[in-house]
């Protein structure tokens, strides 16, 4: 009985902590997605755009605007996760918000390649730490 015990406390650890990752990493992500939007505002000769100076025929105003409101939504997301008691909407909403932040930067890629890059990369590995404590869960 004792073992049974100890085994699921030590999955609900490891599941713990593959969702605090997840929202250190958000939370580290967001940031990085307000710095981009602030250099879309700021520095537009910076990045690489079409001869109009937009991305997906949306200036870089309105791209700016949107890395910073997604941004400040995945950092707020991220910083929930790291709560003591992580709410039930917030892993599922992080995903959400992670595959959005994933496809923005999908759509960013011809305006900073390497960056957008790294970007989605960071955004596979936040996806596998929120998703990855279901399947434990489940057992599957």
């Amino acid at each position: 009985m004792d073992d049974d015990v100890a085994q699921v406390v030590a999955r609900h650890r490891r599941q713990d902590r593959w969702v605090r990752f997840g929202g250190v990493m958000m939370s580290v992500i967001g940031t990085f997605g307000i710095i981009e939007g602030i250099m879309a505002l700021g520095y537009r000769f910076y990045f690489w755009t079409d001869a109009y100076g937009n991305v997906l025929a949306v200036n870089l105003t309105g791209w700016g605007f949107l890395h910073i409101i997604l941004g400040l939504l995945v950092v707020g997301t991220g910083l929930s996760l790291l709560g003591a008691r992580v709410p039930r909407w917030a892993r599922t909403v992080g995903v959400a918000f992670v595959v959005l932040n994933l496809l923005v930067q999908l759509a960013w890629l011809p305006a900073a390649p390497l960056w957008s890059i790294i970007m989605i990369v960071l955004d596979v590995f936040v996806l596998l730490a929120l998703i990855s404590p279901w399947r434990e869960r489940r057992g599957v």
